[in-house]
């Protein structure tokens, strides 16, 4: 069982690789951390279907299991009270530190796993680091990138060399700090569904396939209203074997702690949304975002795909360099694409290293 010790005392995360691909010494290196209560890894990962494509695309594929997972250290009730504190700075260093975490994983990989800087530029450009961040967890992505502090200046050394890209994959709007009130809510938070339910209703509604409002229309609450609905399709979860579905969904302490998160304050991740797309040269500006948006996702998700080309087009604040970024609607495709195409998945995430997208 593969973990990786991220720090001095003892903090280990879970990983599996799929390794170097068979004749490459430039490849580009792709870690995904996964959403909430659905994990990367042990026996199975909800990227397994992934790996396999990893090497006909020329990529090393690393899947990391976050700090409350199977096989990675737990958090203490000190770290988690962190979360749930009434100061909001105190609250804003529970977030970081759920950043550095992934950050730190990040070095592992780069200096023990050994793994080719990124070099040349553009089409040319090889090696290197891609961070994909999926569904809630695109709030280590916003820590990393939004506030220097995620990382300090040794973590920001470390991985200025091979870090390429974050890709932000199907976030919902909570990650960048955006909780709307257009009438609909999620499992969790919804009042009629009892609380020995919330999870399985979860499961049903963040992997089914659900209509998105057509081409050209804007997403509002308007528009959902008259054409959001869940399609009659089985749930993607739903598909996978008992044994299957034990092994990567993870609830009890996990629900907890998607909990805490979620319930931070919203002004923390608004912030760190903003810096990261708006000014680059607070942390590693070299980097470039990739925001993969689902079409047939949640609404929530919808939402966030919206709060994302809001924060791609609005102009950086004076003095400050904006980050390229880009946005890419995936058409016909749900929250759980990396289950139900993988291989589109993979080929994009290629493409967006060989700049071709």
């Amino acid at each position: 069982m593969p973990r990786a010790q991220i720090d001095d005392n003892g903090t280990c995360i879970y990983y599996e690789d799929t390794g170097v691909p068979h004749g490459s010494v430039t490849y580009p290196t792709i870690v995904i951390t996964h959403g909430a209560l659905i994990n990367s890894g042990m026996s199975i990962t909800i990227f397994e279907r992934m790996l396999p494509y990893a090497s006909k695309y020329g990529l090393r594929i690393i899947t990391m299991n976050n700090r409350g997972y199977h096989g990675s250290t737990p958090y203490t009730e000190e770290e988690l009270a962190h979360l749930a504190s009434p100061d909001v700075e105190v609250q804003a260093h529970g977030v970081r530190r759920l950043g550095q975490e992934t950050a730190q994983f990040l070095a592992y990989v780069c200096q023990t796993l050994r793994i080719p800087v990124a070099t040349g530029e553009g089409a040319k450009k090889e090696g290197g680091l891609v961070l994909v961040a999926w569904s809630m967890y695109g709030t280590v992505a916003v820590s990393i990138l939004g506030d220097p502090r995620t990382m300090g200046s040794d973590l920001t050394a470390t991985l200025a060399p091979y870090l390429r890209t974050v890709v932000f994959l199907d976030s919902p709007s909570a990650t960048f700090g955006v909780f709307p009130d257009i009438g609909r809510g999620t499992p969790f938070g919804d009042p009629t569904i009892p609380n020995e339910r919330k999870s399985d209703v979860f499961i049903d509604w963040v992997s089914a396939y659900h209509t998105s409002p057509p081409d050209g229309v804007p997403i509002t609450a308007e528009s959902l209203h008259e054409y959001y609905t869940v399609l009659p399709r089985t749930p993607t979860l739903r598909t996978l074997s008992p044994e299957d579905y034990q092994r990567v969904i993870e609830l009890g302490d996990c629900v907890r702690l998607t909990g805490l998160i979620v319930a931070t304050d919203e002004k923390i991740h608004h912030k760190y949304a903003h810096c990261a797309f708006s000014d680059a040269g607070a942390v590693l500006p070299d980097v470039n975002i990739l925001y993969l948006a689902a079409a047939q996702a949640p609404w929530a998700s919808m939402w966030g795909a919206k709060v994302a080309e809001e924060l791609i087009g609005e102009a950086a604040d004076q003095g400050k360099k904006k980050r390229k970024a880009t946005f890419l609607r995936l058409k016909g495709a749900n929250h759980l694409v990396q289950w139900d195409e993988p291989e589109r998945l993979v080929r994009l995430l290629a493409e967006s290293c060989n700049d071709s997208l």
